[in-house]
């Protein structure tokens, strides 16, 4: 029988060994969480930037260069705006068709419409503004929200009459 203060009996960790690589575990995990914590932060803010952004662009996209085989304010040869600068109703036409495209700001909506059918082609739209004189001013003012992650961007274009003829 060996004794108790031989080699055979210190084959494992002391309890103060143990201890310290429990603690040095448990600061790389905190540490690891918080990285983790941030990075999907990032992720949400970087999400809803780039989903206000393509929400704009494809509004504005469709303004300008129409929906479906309508030609937009591209191709008009007179832009009227129907309504004020806050609260527009923008109507267009180019000689085979008439178009329309309205802000409603309650709604936070871009609506198309022509004679055959109406389209919301903008949403999550909190403010907008359009000046007509040679061409068309528009500027979009979009806000998401993602919990507690909020977004927002403002998107402008300026749109010249080919054939500028304004009423």
């Amino acid at each position: 029988m060996k004794a108790a203060g031989s080699s055979a009996w210190r084959r494992g960790f002391t309890m103060v060994e143990s201890m310290i690589s429990l603690a040095v575990s448990v600061f790389l995990l905190a540490g690891l969480l918080n990285v983790y914590i941030l990075c999907n932060r990032l992720w949400h803010v970087t999400s809803l930037d780039i989903s206000t952004v393509r929400e704009g662009n494809h509004c504005l996209e469709q303004m300008i260069y129409g929906v479906g085989t309508g030609m937009g304010l591209r191709g008009a040869y007179w832009v009227t705006n129907m309504g004020t600068s806050t609260n527009w109703q923008l109507r267009s036409s180019n000689y085979y068709e008439q178009i329309d495209y309205q802000y409603y700001p309650t709604r936070r909506t871009v609506v198309f419409s022509n004679a055959t059918r109406s389209l919301v082609i903008g949403t999550n739209i909190v403010s907008s503004q359009v000046t007509v004189s040679n061409g068309v001013t528009i500027v979009l003012t979009l806000q998401q929200s993602d919990g507690p992650f909020p977004d927002g961007n403002v998107m402008s274009t300026y749109v010249r009459l080919r054939a500028p003829k304004t009423q």
